[in-house]
């Protein structure tokens, strides 16, 4: 029996055109406001499934996690809505972070402020390290005592050594010994860690975030190093400033930060405000203090200040008749001459030790009369 031609041949979706869906149906995602980027993606079909993958750069700041969850599921539902296969495997992988211009959406307002702050809490580490060594010293001396015992019981040998000297030591020290003093001491202390860890969350190095508002029950945190990383970024952007470092705490982030150009309460000024709204755009749950240090740098000098007097390298000495001043006091003029040097009785130069003539600072006035010559002798006569 022959079917009907309405009834012949297949539908097949192209690999090319799911992924031109998958990529639409990405860039389409509603992010409040804002548009996520896609910058590459990858489609396969089999059979009636497709297994689809973009790759996307996300508005700066935004929450990871959140933010991907959405452009995932816009993607899979579009993707099986468009083409009617069934979407297996759909995979948001985030590239880069571009920063953008606009402001953030407002929070919506709760009936509660205080709400925020008390449900975002800082998560309990898992404490493995310490659980895992605890849990390794019981098991070795249950493990040892049990194999101790079930050998005596079943096996009729004789306690072993160790176990007999204990039980020794146990019975000739009392309560007020030296050594079982020490030793209630260190118990002491190991138990006191261990309650101090019970007690205490842990992961000291994240700062919680204040939850979205129809999120459910989920919770995000931030790193201490990310936030000291982000606000140096912010801070290095402001012109003048030459080196910067971050510490980030609990409760307050100390910027450190040297001047090298430019006006030094204008920069200070801008190195708060860049700190400040670094800090307001994170999202955490509690705001963290910020404290801002600005020092010049050594060749540092204030804008409109005179150079220092001698501090230019190619500065020489002053020229001839400028500098110098007469006995009473008053500057020469360009075409006065400078008061002559110390003479010797001969109208030379002095002498040094060495035979050396000594350096004269100006020569002598030319108009200045010298000393009056000697006359020849007179001729002596002759008989002829």
């Amino acid at each position: 029996m022959t079917a009907a031609p309405a009834e012949r041949g297949r539908t097949v979706v192209a690999d090319r055109a799911v992924r031109r869906i998958a990529e639409r149906a990405a860039a389409e995602a509603d992010l409040g406001g804002r548009h996520a980027r896609v910058t590459d993606g990858t489609a396969a079909v089999r059979g009636g499934r497709a297994d689809v993958r973009v790759d996307v750069r996300l508005p700066y700041p935004a929450a990871l996690g959140e933010t991907g969850e959405r452009v995932r599921g816009r993607m899979a539902d579009r993707v099986a809505e468009l083409s009617g296969l069934t979407v297996r495997t759909a995979t948001v992988r985030v590239q880069s972070l571009a920063a953008d211009r606009a402001a953030p959406p407002a929070p919506v307002p709760t009936d509660d402020p205080n709400r925020t702050t008390r449900g975002a809490r800082r998560p309990w580490s898992s404490r493995r390290f310490p659980a895992a060594l605890v849990a390794l010293a019981a098991a070795a001396g249950c493990a040892l005592l049990l194999y101790d015992v079930l050998a005596v019981h079943l096996a009729g040998r004789g306690p072993a050594g160790w176990r007999t000297r204990v039980i020794d030591w146990s019975a000739a020290h009392g309560p007020g010994d030296t050594p079982v003093v020490a030793g209630g001491a260190v118990a002491a202390v190991l138990g006191a860690w261990l309650l101090w860890l019970a007690l205490t969350p842990g992961l000291r190095g994240v700062l919680p975030m204040a939850p979205v508002p129809g999120s459910g029950p989920q919770r995000a945190v931030l790193e201490r190093k990310t936030v000291a990383e982000l606000v140096r970024d912010a801070v290095t952007a402001v012109p003048g400033v030459t080196d910067v470092r971050v510490r980030c705490g609990r409760r307050r982030v100390r910027v450190r930060a040297r001047l090298g150009f430019g006006d030094r309460a204008a920069t200070h000024g801008a190195v708060r405000a860049a700190t400040a709204a670094t800090l307001d755009t994170l999202g955490l749950a509690r705001p963290l203090n910020s404290r801002a240090t600005l020092r010049p740098e050594p060749h540092w000098r204030a804008p409109g200040a005179p150079p220092t007097p001698g501090a230019s390298p190619g500065e020489g000495p002053p020229a001839p008749g400028h500098g110098t001043r007469s006995a009473d006091g008053t500057a020469p003029g360009p075409g006065d001459s400078a008061p002559p040097g110390p003479r010797t009785p001969d109208g030379g130069p002095p002498r040094t030790g060495g035979g050396r003539s000594a350096p004269v600072a100006e020569p002598a006035d030319p108009a200045e009369p010298g000393p009056a010559a000697e006359p020849p002798p007179p001729p002596k006569e002759t008989d002829s």
